[in-house]
C-alpha cells in the first residue's frame, strides 16, 4: 500500500517546523542584540502616545527570547517526530509507530510553541490520522 500522502505531510511539516526554527532563531537574537535593543528603547521613549520606559521594553525584549527559545524546541521536537514518523512509514513497514510519531510531533509542537507552529502541528495531526485510518485492503480469495 502506498503512503505518499502521509510522507508528502511529513516532509512539509519537517520543512516548515525547520523555517519555524529560523523565526525562533530570529528572535533570541533580537533578545541579546544591544543596538536592536537601543533601536527599539528609542522609539518607544520618542513617542509620547506610548507610555514606555526602559524596563518594559526589556522586559518585553526578555518575554520574546523566551519565546524564541520556546520555538527552537518546539521545532526541533517537530523536526525529530516528524523524520521519525516519514521514515518508519516509508514502505509502510510501521504505520502504528509512524502514527504516533506524527501525532505527538503535532501536540507538542503546538503546545509548546504556543500556536505558533500552527501548521506544521496540523500536517502532522493529519499524517497522523490517514496513518491510522488507511488500511490495507484485504486480499480475498479467487472463486
Amino acid at each position: 500500500m502506498k503512503r505518499t500522502g502521509e510522507i508528502a505531510l511529513g516532509i512539509i511539516g519537517i520543512i516548515l517546523s525547520a523555517l519555524m526554527s529560523l523565526g525562533g532563531i530570529l528572535l533570541i537574537w533580537a533578545n541579546q542584540s544591544s543596538e536592536f535593543k537601543t533601536e527599539l528603547e528609542d522609539q518607544f521613549t520618542a513617542d509620547p502616545t506610548l507610555e514606555f520606559n526602559a524596563g518594559d521594553v526589556s522586559t518585553m525584549l526578555d518575554a520574546v527570547g523566551t519565546f524564541g527559545w520556546a520555538i527552537v524546541v518546539a521545532s526541533i521536537i517537530g523536526i525529530i517526530l516528524g523524520l521519525i514518523g516519514v521514515i518508519s512509514i516509508k514502505g509502510n513497514k510501521k504505520p502504528k509507530l509512524a502514527g504516533w510519531m506524527f501525532i505527538i510531533g503535532a501536540l507538542l509542537t503546538g503546545i509548546i510553541s504556543v500556536g505558533f507552529g500552527f501548521l506544521p502541528a496540523i500536517l502532522y495531526l493529519i499524517a497522523g490520522i490517514m496513518a491510522f485510518a488507511r488500511k490495507a485492503p484485504s486480499e480475498s480469495p479467487a472463486y
